[in-house]
């Protein structure tokens, strides 16, 4: 039995929501302004960059990391920063962060949880006088995110990016920008592979270039072939380039290429000759037979050109679950110069969308005719784009501000959506983690599987879990109380503010919980959540194209549960229903309690299970709204025993008692409440380790100092773990052999609970009140010639202190 992958959205770059976050020595820009030095009130960009280059201020700029080597961090502002004095040229490593896109004042529309995720507030727009970033000499490493790229103008190559080093945008935009020669939006002259350029969650729009609308590169450095790395992840590339362009995309060299979960629309190139993607060698324009192109779950439709996808025999071709469709001006994919494309390359191709009777496409025969299953391919050539896809949606926050097109199911025939396979992108265009490999017992056709395309539509989904024991109940309520502890200090720390309304919340809703928890303990439970695991529903956004999850939480969905049994194994019968082999009978109940929101297993003997036995649980969730989808789980429990916790104390022995002390109850500093309160104990159940005669029993000594006389009122055999030793129960009574000692005695002890389980040893001190004032005391108390050697070694440490 699988576990499905936990966390349902990856907001891909939650990672980079702050970057910043490790350091304190961020350089912040404080004017729009371009300012280059002459104004020592504020900090430009450009001064920023200056400043992490110099390590020392410049205009009105902070020191950022005043170590040489590292990474200077540079923070923008919402707003709109103006270039008036050319590019930007950054010499050192940096990262430029935009302001936030995470509002945790509101919840996501997609996800219904918070932070909402919001359009991009930062822009950097060169007015189409400049470009915008150049290390193409400095081939200097930096990092943007959360900023748009706007405005961007080269005489030659690199509109808004000359890159000579590597380069990332995160959650950015680079936007109507345009190169006289190539590379409209970026152009690449790393000639190794550590020189990566990497566009996450990012929208590519509008930029234009006669070569590579989107990306050019150099094709030879340094006597060989250039080593670019190219990997677009989750991004919108759409509107780019014009009917004069010979590509949009166009590579060369040893290229790795990587598109991941990409939307590919509306872009254009010549009619007659362009490219939306080029990968051949021509000329000057070598391309190695050594580059690879790996496209996973990308959407590449709508796109106007003579090719959509022109390649030739070079390189490794490894396509999966893309919609490579619906192209016009030529074909969706083209081989060099209309030839029979080369059988021999290396070229792998699975489950992807092509029109294959409409010739749209051409694929080498060994591709066409793999007998294997796992590397079939499909026609769509009879389905209409509207049929199979929505229309492009504009940016919103559904779709994570980035234009996509939304896979249909159309009921009968085929459709792009759950293939029964899994080897897609690992998470959808939008961050939601495409979670494939969950084993579905009881309702297995409603498993999802891979989406083709960019957009992957989640069905409501109860998860199998395997593998779940019961916790300490104590270290459960600690944890809660903890984190609610964390989260009233948060909302009163001024630096938090931000989070406040968020904190609130989760605040609410823990208190809620936890008070909900004290009432209701039940003896060695296991406390189960059924939503964290399991996928939620999927559905239209008043009727439009448009989609949203429905939160998995109680106020979405109804849980109703219902034990299977205890045993090793389950069977399903043809409908669906479970049962324990051989159906043995047991004590499990498994009961959804609405106050904590979570589901409590439990057994009312509060028996552990053996190591090959588990508990089984069914559990049903189900829409309250909407469609009504419902979906069944299994939870698949082990029931163990917490260990006892005995404490330290201490006990006061002195002349006047005869330095003895009767201690009536020892086990007022220890509990077993891990299993569970006294109160939620099964009937007729003890706590505690009993002798033959019912007495109580649980306290084992592992160590008793010489000198030390103790008698109890109950002992006998300790269990089986300790049977060659005697446990103890009932008032102690401790009592020193010598009346004139002067020292404490520690009792090391330990106690069993009924199960025979051993606490951790603790210290029990008798604390001896007796004065020092008899030098002849024995028992250990003599001074000997080592404490004698001490006191003289201290005068000596005195006098040379004082010397000084």
């Amino acid at each position: 039995m699988k576990n499905y992958k936990k966390g349902l959205l990856a907001v891909m770059v939650l990672a980079a929501m702050s970057s910043m976050a490790a350091t304190s020595n961020i350089i912040k820009v404080t004017t729009f302004d371009d300012e280059n030095g002459e104004n020592l009130n504020q900090c430009s960009l450009r001064e920023a960059i200056e400043t992490a280059r110099k390590n020392k201020s410049f205009g009105g700029c902070n020191v950022g990391n005043p170590n040489n080597g590292q990474t200077d961090y540079i923070q923008l502002e919402a707003g709109e920063y103006l270039l008036t004095k050319g590019e930007l040229v950054p010499l050192n490593q940096i990262v430029i962060e935009g302001k936030s896109r995470f509002n945790y004042d509101s919840k996501n529309l997609l996800t219904q949880k918070f932070p909402a995720y919001e359009d991009i507030r930062t822009t950097i727009n060169a007015q189409g006088k400049s470009r915008i970033f150049n290390t193409s000499r400095s081939e200097a490493n930096f990092i943007v995110n959360n900023v748009r790229l706007t405005g961007g103008m080269a005489e030659d190559r690199g509109g808004a990016l000359y890159l000579g080093g590597a380069f990332t945008l995160n959650n950015g935009a680079i936007e109507n920008s345009q190169a006289k020669v190539a590379g409209g939006a970026i152009y690449s002259v790393a000639h190794n592979m550590s020189k990566k350029t990497l566009l996450v969650s990012s929208l590519v729009q509008g930029n234009v270039a006669p070569k590579g609308s989107v990306v050019a590169m150099d094709c030879i450095g340094n006597l060989g072939d250039t080593q670019p790395e190219i990997v677009f992840q989750q991004s919108s590339i759409i509107q780019n380039g014009s009917s004069t362009s010979n590509s949009v995309m166009d590579f060369c060299g040893n290229a790795k290429v990587e598109l991941t979960a990409n939307t590919i629309a509306k872009n254009q190139a010549n009619p007659s000759t362009g490219s939306i993607i080029r990968a051949i060698s021509q000329g000057t324009e070598r391309l190695s037979a050594f580059s690879s192109f790996v496209l996973t779950s990308n959407t590449i439709v709508e796109n106007n050109a003579a090719s959509t996808y022109y390649y030739d025999n070079n390189g490794t071709k490894a396509w999966y679950f893309n919609v490579l469709a619906y192209n016009t001006g030529g074909k969706s994919c083209r081989y060099l110069n209309n030839a029979v494309p080369d059988n021999s390359q290396k070229f792998v191709a699975s489950n992807n969308a092509f029109e294959l009777a409409a010739a749209q496409c051409d694929l080498p025969e060994s591709v066409l005719n793999s007998t294997e299953s796992f590397l079939q391919n499909h026609d769509v050539s009879s389905y209409a784009l509207g049929t199979l896809l929505s229309a492009l949606q504009t940016k919103s926050a559904y779709n994570l501000y980035l234009p996509l097109y939304y896979p249909k199911a159309i009921g009968s025939g085929f459709d792009l959506i759950n293939l029964g396979l899994d080897g897609c992108s690992d998470a959808d265009q939008r961050g939601i983690l495409r979670i494939t490999d969950g084993t579905l017992q009881l309702s297995p056709t409603q498993r999802n599987t891979c989406d083709i395309g960019s957009v992957e539509l989640m069905n409501l989904t109860a998860a199998d879990m395997a593998d779940i024991t019961n916790e300490s109940l104590t270290a459960l309520q600690d944890k809660y109380q903890n984190t609610i502890d964390a989260l009233k200090k948060d909302i009163d720390d001024p630096d938090y503010a931000e989070y406040k309304v968020a904190n609130q919340d989760d605040l609410t809703k823990y208190e809620a919980v936890l008070s909900a928890l004290k009432n209701n303990l039940k003896y060695r439970a296991v406390y189960f959540d059924p939503f964290p695991a399991s996928l939620p529903q999927e559905e239209s956004v008043n009727g439009s194209a448009e989609t949203r999850q429905i939160a998995l939480n109680a106020d979405n969905y109804t849980v109703t549960t219902s034990p299977i049994g205890i045993g090793s194994e389950i069977t399903v019968s043809s409908t669906g229903e479970a049962s324990i082999v051989g159906n043995p009978p047991h004590d499990l109940h498994c009961d959804w309690d609405a106050g904590i929101k979570q589901i409590v297993i439990y057994r009312t003997s509060g028996a552990t299970t053996a190591p090959t036995e588990y508990g089984f649980c069914k559990y049903t969730l189900k829409q309250k709204t909407g469609s009504q989808a419902e979906s069944s789980g299994v939870v698949r429990v082990a029931f163990k025993n917490m260990t006892p916790v005995a404490k330290a104390a201490q006990y006061t022995i002195s002349p006047s008692n005869n330095l003895s002390v009767t201690v009536n109850n020892l086990l007022e500093n220890a509990n077993d409440d891990g299993d569970g309160p006294v109160a939620s104990m099964p009937a007729g159940k003890s706590v505690w380790h009993k002798n033959e005669e019912g007495q109580i029993i649980p306290i084992r000594f592992t160590k008793i100092p010489a000198g030390l006389n103790f008698e109890a009122e109950y002992s006998g055999s300790c269990p089986a773990s300790y049977l060659k030793e005697t446990c103890y129960g009932g008032k102690i009574t401790f009592s020193v052999k010598n009346g004139f000692s002067q020292f404490d005695y520690p009792v090391e002890y330990s106690v069993i609970d009924s199960d025979g389980i051993a606490s951790s040893n603790a210290i029990l001190t008798l604390k001896n009140t007796a004065k020092n004032t008899n030098s002849s005391s024995s028992g250990g108390g003599s001074m000997g010639v080592f404490g004698l050697l001490a006191l003289i070694g201290l005068g000596v440490y005195r006098q040379r202190r004082l010397s000084k």
